[in-house]
């Protein structure tokens, strides 16, 4: 046995801590160390509760009744329930028998003598008895020959007892008051008084004559009425007390009011920081650098605050408009363009404003003009009387008042602050305050009266004239006459403007004057005294300048406006049927691509079936035309490249890729037939290439080639834009997919550029394909007949074609020398900056550095395609790719080191190897073939979400807001079953627990009761012993042989009962 270890209980403290000697104190510390403090802190909160409530039992309360109810002991009764309950089963574990007997004294835990016993079996039987049983039993008692009777003030209540007179005495128990413990006299009169035992009653009918009620003392009529005093007294008592309430809270809130009148005198004598100082303290602390980092802090707040006052007001915008909305606006737009246009061409400029017409001196003018106007309507704002109207304009030019750092200031709308609030006029406004009514006051046709009357040279206020008396004004001269001074009372007269129309003398020699005056009347024979030349002023002067200089703009923006009109390009065009008509429309109004580009566009949006359904059948024939071009233009960039800016044929194509998706968008029905009756066009021009190359010798000299031309493989990259590529089966994306497939299955291979627009065809086969996790083999198989050209047995490797379009590359001397072309290319040099793209173009085809770009272009698309198909076709990677992992393993090997590849070129091929073989995992053990599970409907349609309203009037926070009923009923059932399972689960580790422990202390108690017998067994054998061995060390032959330790050592010696220093 080794040696015994020491087990820590679980009520033991931890290692450390100092563990009292006392055993009252060691009980009190494993108490409290059983104490739960949330159980005593919910305890003591539910002892004192918040509120007092008496019709209902509060949560948390102890229940007075019970001391182990209410919830502050819910956790105390819990843990005693399962005490109670999982003790007794532990009891009754592994035990056949389950009889109790619960006779008084007969459990095996009761320890009870027999008088004990019998003595609580007569407690109990005495206090099963019910009192109110034995109360009422009249019956003989036993042991007692008296019988029990029902009395009342010493008279048994039996058959003799009538109870007259007695009434009230029945209804009272106390003897001395014969209403006493019940309701009011009154109360007790009204409702059990008038019978036959009211005895007051009786004796007044007795005594009256007349009955009950005539000349009796107290009726219940009176004693109703008392009644009704009393609680009209108890109602006056209780509208008192209420006025008095009101009036006293009326006096409090005049006392307050009394109170805040006085609070501001206090006020005013408070003393208040000086802001101003601290403003110029801040200032001068940020201009030195000193500020503190909360100074920082709010600096950079007011400036994001400034920020934000000064943007511009968003505001909110009309509604979608729909597509006919759009169409039917832009139409409208280009009819008023073109009514403009032909106007202008005609020299009818009414109603123009020329917005349109502008050049870079009357820009600076305007801007300068826009200034100016920005003046004076900022002065005019500080003149104004507030009284005075606003019209439109100046409503909508009106400064906004804002509050800043700086005060209040006025914003325009784009936020400039334009002034601070209480800024003065400016000098030369306070010098010539009177230069506007001056400008007025001169303008043709006014008349002042204060400016008008005779003065005492008989000149107008203001005038000064230096024409004699003598001197003829000639015909034109500006002047100012009295009209009719003959006519006006007293001489007086007002002097108008106008001009002398003409000159003559009466008889009598004096000269007279016709003058004709600006507001259209005439005088004839004005006298001279009556005409004064008008001497022109400065302001007049610049009136008539701006008048000329405005008339002179004026021509010049009509001239500019005609001659524009007549070179620009009509904005409305009639839709052409064939397209000779286009092209010449094209040539007569496009001088560039865009301009062409543009026209196209006018035709669509000035006749779009959206404005009229009529226009269907005219619009699709103008889009057959537009694939005509389309094509047209394809081919021309194949042969001249892009052309320069003026005609930029890529930017032609993007154009009227636009214009057809937008088309089709307006009639899908005729766009998808045009493209039908096209690429059925262009199968049979297909087969009858492919009938023309049998005939056709590859020694021939003669550029042939059965690939289509450029401008059909743009229209076959025009279809992924237009229509829908995803979809299962489509009208137009389908046959064209075949269409294509059949083009790189069947047409032969004659030169670099027949393999370069193959790529190019395969590219698209593969983009139309991917969206919908499809396969296009003859894309793959054409990308690995492309690697075999490049091998170094191009011969053989071509014989090994998936696809016949290779057979007959290999006798092709072009394509022979493909491999040694892309050694050239590298060991030239020209290779260092290039870039390695394929191109549709002529020259770049049929350059160089063709083969290699091919190559390299080849080795990247494989790359891509093996990233997206990486597991993604049920483990058949392997199979898909098995063509072109075969070509490129004849590509990485030559025959001699001339015919080795350069670097780059295998860098290439390495790198796609590797990710062929980490992607698709090539060369791995692969499971056997399964049937492969087409696509479901449901997979391939998009996911629709079904929009979900709120009612705002039933908002609430939760968790199953944004879900359906079903989703949320199936959330909260699985919350609920998580709840549940985790109460089960606490449950269970609370049971667990509780069975260890008791487990724990049944066998702690077996142990105890085990060790004190065994300890004290040793104690007796050790109190044996000493006692051997004080007789052994005792000598004198009383015990011999015996004893252990130092005994037995003297009793071997022979020297027993020897002591050191002395004797026996």
């Amino acid at each position: 046995m080794g040696k015994r270890k020491f087990t820590k209980k679980l009520s033991s403290l931890p290692k450390g801590l100092p563990t009292p000697k006392s055993k009252r104190a060691r009980a009190s510390i494993a108490e409290s160390a059983n104490i739960n403090p949330f159980e005593s802190a919910r305890a003591s909160s539910a002892k004192a509760p918040k509120f007092h409530v008496h019709n209902r039992p509060i949560s948390g309360r102890i229940n007075p009744n019970n001391a182990i109810k209410g919830a502050g002991s819910a956790l105390k009764r819990a843990l005693d329930n399962r005490k109670a309950g999982l003790r007794q089963s532990m009891q009754k574990n592994k035990k056949a028998g389950a009889f109790i007997d619960r006779r008084i004294g007969e459990s095996r835990k009761a320890e009870m003598t027999e008088e004990e016993r019998m003595l609580a079996r007569i407690v109990r039987e005495r206090a099963s008895r019910s009192k109110k049983r034995d109360k009422y039993a009249l019956g003989e008692d036993v042991g007692n020959d008296t019988s029990l009777s029902m009395t009342h003030k010493g008279q048994a209540i039996d058959e003799s007892y009538t109870g007259k007179n007695d009434a009230y005495a029945i209804l009272s128990d106390e003897e001395d008051d014969k209403y006493g413990g019940q309701l009011e006299r009154a109360d007790t009169e009204m409702h059990f008084g008038g019978g036959e035992f009211d005895e007051e009653m009786v004796r007044l009918a007795n005594s009256n004559p007349y009955g009950p009620s005539g000349g009796a003392k107290e009726t219940l009529g009176d004693r109703y009425r008392t009644r009704k005093e009393e609680l009209d007294d108890l109602i006056m008592r209780k509208k008192y007390e209420k006025a008095e309430k009101a009036k006293a809270k009326e006096e409090q809130v005049e006392t307050f009011e009394e109170f805040d009148e006085n609070f501001k005198e206090l006020a005013s004598l408070l003393k208040f920081r000086d802001k101003e100082k601290d403003r110029r303290t801040v200032t001068q602390a940020r201009k030195d650098g000193t500020q503190s980092q909360t100074d920082k802090e709010m600096d950079e707040w007011d400036t994001e605050m400034k920020s934000f006052m000064f943007e511009r007001r968003v505001k909110a915008t009309d509604r979608t408009k729909t597509t006919e909305e759009i169409a039917k606006g832009e139409a409208e737009r280009l009819h008023e363009l073109e009514t403009r246009r032909l106007a202008r061409m005609s020299g009818d400029f009414e109603d123009d404003d020329f917005s349109d017409i502008s050049d870079d001196e009357e820009d600076i003018k305007s801007k300068k003009k826009r200034g100016k106007k920005t003046k004076e309507k900022t002065a005019k704002r500080r003149d104004r009387n507030p009284d005075e109207l606003d019209s439109e304009d100046e409503e909508d030019d009106e400064l906004e008042a804002k509050f800043t750092a700086d005060g209040l200031v006025y914003v325009d709308k784009e936020g400039n602050i334009v002034k601070k609030a209480g800024e003065e006029k400016s000098d030369e406004e306070e010098e010539n305050p009177q230069d506007s009514s001056d400008e007025d006051s001169d303008n043709l046709g006014a008349s002042d009266d204060d400016a008008s009357f005779d003065s005492g040279d008989g000149l107008s206020s203001g005038e000064e004239s230096d024409m004699d008396e003598d001197t003829i004004l000639e015909v034109g001269t500006q002047v100012k006459g009295k009209y009719l001074a003959d006519q006006q009372m007293d001489g007086k007269s007002k002097w108008y403007r106008g001009q002398i129309k003409s000159v003559k003398t009466d008889e009598a020699g004096n000269t007279l004057y016709d003058i004709l005056y600006d507001d259209g009347d005439v005088e004839e024979g004005a006298k001279p005294e009556n005409v004064r030349r008008r001497k022109e002023s400065a302001n007049e002067k610049k009136v008539e300048e701006e008048m000329k200089q405005k008339l002179a703009e004026i021509s010049s923006k009509r001239r500019k406006a005609k001659q524009k009109a007549r070179t620009e390009i009509p904005y409305i065009f009639e839709v052409p049927k064939t397209l000779d008509s286009l092209h010449d429309m094209i040539g007569t109004y496009a001088t560039t691509g865009p301009d062409a580009s543009l026209i196209i566009q006018r035709i669509h949006a000035a006749n779009s079936v959206k404005l009229d359904h009529r226009n269907t059948e005219k619009m699709q024939n103008f889009y057959d035309v537009l694939l005509k071009r389309f094509i047209g233009v394809g081919d021309a960039l194949c042969k001249g490249g892009n052309g320069g800016e003026d005609l930029g044929r890529y930017d032609q194509l993007d154009s009227l890729v636009q214009v057809l998706y937008s088309m089709t968008q307006d009639s899908p029905q005729s766009a998808a037939a045009v493209w039908k009756r096209r690429l059925g066009i262009m199968q049979n021009a297909l087969s009858k290439r492919l009938r023309d190359a049998e005939f056709v010798s590859i020694d021939d000299e003669e550029d042939f080639s059965a690939w289509a031309s450029t401008g059909i493989l743009l229209a076959f990259r025009a279809i992924g834009h237009i229509f829908p590529v995803t979809d299962m089966r489509h009208v137009v994306v389908t046959p064209a997919l075949i269409l294509m497939g059949q083009t790189l299955g069947q047409t032969p291979i004659r030169s670099v550029e027949d393999v370069m627009r193959g790529v190019f065809l395969a590219t698209l086969m593969i983009e139309y394909t991917k969206g919908a996790k499809r396969i296009s083999p003859e894309a793959f198989s054409f990308l690995a007949g492309v690697l075999n050209l490049f091998a170094d047995n191009m011969e053989e490797a071509c014989q090994k074609s998936p696809i016949p379009s290779f057979i007959g590359a290999s006798k092709v001397g072009e394509l022979q020398a493909c491999r040694e072309s892309v050694i050239k290319y590298f060991k030239s040099g020209r290779a260092k900056n290039a870039t390695f793209q394929l191109s549709l173009e002529k020259e770049k085809m049929t350059s160089l550095g063709a083969p290699a770009a091919i190559l390299i272009s080849t080795l990247r698309l494989i790359r891509m395609l093996s990233k997206f198909y990486a597991r993604s076709l049920n483990q058949s990677e392997s199979e898909a790719f098995h063509d072109i992992t075969c070509a490129l393993l004849r590509l990485s090997q030559y025959s001699s080191k001339a015919m080795k590849l350069p670097g780059v070129v295998s860098r290439e091929i390495k790198s796609t190897v590797e990710i062929l073989r980490e992607e698709l995992q090539i060369g791995d053990a692969r499971r056997p073939l399964t049937r492969r599970a087409s696509v479901k409907a449901s997979e391939l349609a998009i996911k629709t979400l079904a929009p979900r309203m709120e009612d705002p009037d039933k908002y609430f926070m939760g968790k199953d807001k944004d879900k359906t009923r079903a989703q949320a009923q199936r959330d909260r059932m699985r919350r609920e079953y998580k709840r549940e399972h985790k109460a089960v689960s606490r449950e269970l580790r609370l049971d667990a627990a509780f069975i260890e422990s008791e487990r724990r202390k049944d066998k702690d108690k077996k142990d105890s009761k085990a060790r004190n017998a065994r300890n004290k067994n040793y104690a007796w054998l050790e109190n044996e012993q000493a006692t051997m061995n004080q007789q052994v060390a005792q000598g004198g032959g009383l015990l011999s042989g015996g004893g252990i330790g130092a005994a037995r050592a003297k009793a071997k010696s022979g020297r027993i009962g020897m002591k050191r220093g002395g004797k026996f």
